[in-house]
């Protein structure tokens, strides 16, 4: 295969992984905003008072927590622990009877992330794992070499992965804000509304920050191996 050729099927596998890593964050938006939105509203529209809409609402998130375990038939311990953290807010709202417990669980999941995000960053950072998992095993290696390789290449990740951490948590004291302050049958929907805003924003931090003038160049020298 000449360097044409090389450089070609490289490009496919990049676009590929894209791919993949979109399909990812649509699903969780789907299975952690939108479906969570549609019940609790449709059951409220239906007549259900607010504790059971939004302990039904939590469904989608419990179930795809399960599944993920299941069917990577090992403890995984992001969902093992959002598991652990729906359930329990469950029975403590449950018990208190209050459904701003739940709305808050949010923010507790979120914070808990975020700082484990950040905590990575000591080790293997969070995005590198997260883009890795995702990747073909020709692309897994070739990351494995810019990272092994190009000092560039790790700073770009660990600045990344902070960006990550820094806005997960600084979202999560604003949910719980809203979630104690806000008129409860607003909440859902102006979380989902902030979900889909944090989102962008990280997204859009990652690309600008990936793409600064020289990263690519200097990696490239570096590593030997395409950034991108």
């Amino acid at each position: 295969m000449n360097i044409s050729q090389t450089s070609t099927v490289q490009s496919v596998s990049s676009e590929h992984e894209s791919k993949n890593i979109r399909r990812e964050m649509l699903l969780n938006l789907g299975i952690n905003v939108a479906a969570p939105m549609a019940l609790f509203y449709g059951l409220r529209g239906a007549g259900l008072n607010q504790w059971v809409a939004l302990a039904i609402g939590m469904a989608p998130a419990l179930l795809r927590a399960v599944y993920t375990v299941v069917k990577q038939r090992k403890i995984d311990v992001t969902a093992l622990f959002s598991l652990s953290v729906m359930l329990f807010s469950i029975v403590i709202s449950f018990v208190t009877g209050s459904p701003r417990l739940l709305l808050a669980k949010d923010g507790l999941l979120t914070v808990v992330i975020g700082g484990w995000i950040l905590l990575s960053l000591l080790r293997m950072p969070f995005i590198f794992q997260l883009t890795r998992s995702m990747m073909s095993d020709e692309a897994r290696e070739r990351a494995d070499l810019k990272w092994a390789k190009s000092p560039t290449y790790r700073h770009i990740i660990r600045v990344i992965t902070a960006i990550w951490g820094v806005v997960l948590v600084l979202d999560a004291g604003v949910r719980v804000l809203l979630a104690y302050t806000l008129p409860i049958d607003s909440v859902p929907l102006i979380s989902g509304l902030q979900f889909i805003g944090v989102y962008i924003v990280i997204e859009v931090a990652t690309r600008i920050y990936a793409r600064r003038k020289g990263f690519a160049e200097a990696v490239e020298v570096e590593a030997g191996v395409p950034y991108m």
